[in-house]
């Protein structure tokens, strides 16, 4: 059997059986298919343990890889051969023998309330160059900051999945594909509802909720990052969509919301996930730490 032949069934089995989705199914794929290149093997029987650490090993010193993208690669390999494993291809996972390096412990990158003041007054402010965007573009920077949801999230959004009347937002495609409802914060309802009149005065009506704006489509990941350099040369604080999500994390510990309900905030599959930002909580600290009795 010929490796493309495996790459075609994996391929299958990820998207309809697994669920992965297609973006992460075509990593994997490239990242095995690397793999027979390199190792110049046609068939599977010829990749064993010692193949696919020297191959892992020498990608990682050509190209300079983090522990975190070394473990990627592995994983993704994993994945592969557990389903060739998985439908009688091969005995045993080659991967399952290679260690994972341990991964750094760092901490969220947050953003001070005073910045997020500065981001919030120059998104407003800068030329954009027609109302309809400045409007979308203010409700997209809100919408990061007061729900805490993820880029692609937010991406996914459907007009539909915007309920004003009940001030809640449906998020369908979150991590996992599972679903969650979060509120609709009052300082970002006017703007959603600004953002929605202005919307209704385009021609060009898209089921996305944040669209383009010459054309029905959905937004793209590139406008959203070009948005947020832009915002950040204007005001001098540099920020991405995460940690603007990074940033409403640490606002909900801080607020006394607790750690369960930021998790079903975030959309977090474990609680531990969450904890993390306990670390980040000044205030939660300095909280606790004046309540507690130390002598």
């Amino acid at each position: 059997m010929l490796f493309e032949n495996y790459l075609t069934g994996f391929k299958r089995y990820a998207l309809y059986e697994k669920e992965i989705t297609p973006k992460v199914t075509k990593s994997i794929i490239s990242s095995a298919r690397k793999l027979f290149e390199c190792a110049q093997a046609n068939n599977i029987e010829q990749i064993s343990t010692v193949t696919i650490r020297e191959h892992l090993y020498a990608q990682k010193e050509q190209r300079l890889w983090t522990a975190k993208t070394f473990r990627n690669k592995r994983q993704q390999l994993k994945t592969f051969f557990d389903y060739c494993y998985s439908h009688g291809y091969i005995s045993n996972n080659p991967v399952t023998k290679i260690g994972k390096p341990k991964l750094a412990k760092t901490l969220p990158r947050f953003i001070e309330v005073q910045d997020l003041h500065s981001i919030m007054i120059h998104t407003e402010l800068y030329p954009w160059r027609y109302e309809v965007e400045r409007a979308r573009n203010r409700a997209i920077v809100s919408t990061f900051l007061f729900t805490g949801m993820r880029l692609n999230e937010l991406l996914n959004l459907h007009f539909t999945d915007i309920n004003i009347m009940e001030r809640e937002i449906t998020i369908k495609k979150g991590k996992g594909n599972k679903e969650r409802i979060v509120p609709i914060h009052p300082k970002l309802f006017p703007l959603l509802r600004n953002y929605i009149n202005e919307r209704k005065k385009c021609k060009n009506q898209s089921i996305w909720f944040f669209q383009s704006l010459k054309q029905p489509t959905q937004i793209m990941p590139k406008t959203i990052h070009t948005m947020c350099k832009k915002i950040s040369k204007a005001s001098g604080v540099k920020f991405t969509p995460h940690n603007l999500r990074h940033s409403f994390a640490r606002s909900c510990i801080n607020a006394g919301l607790g750690l369960y309900q930021t998790k079903e905030m975030l959309g977090h599959a474990s609680v531990s996930t969450t904890e993390i930002y306990l670390s980040i909580s000044k205030d939660s600290l300095k909280k606790s730490f004046s309540e507690a009795v130390l002598v």
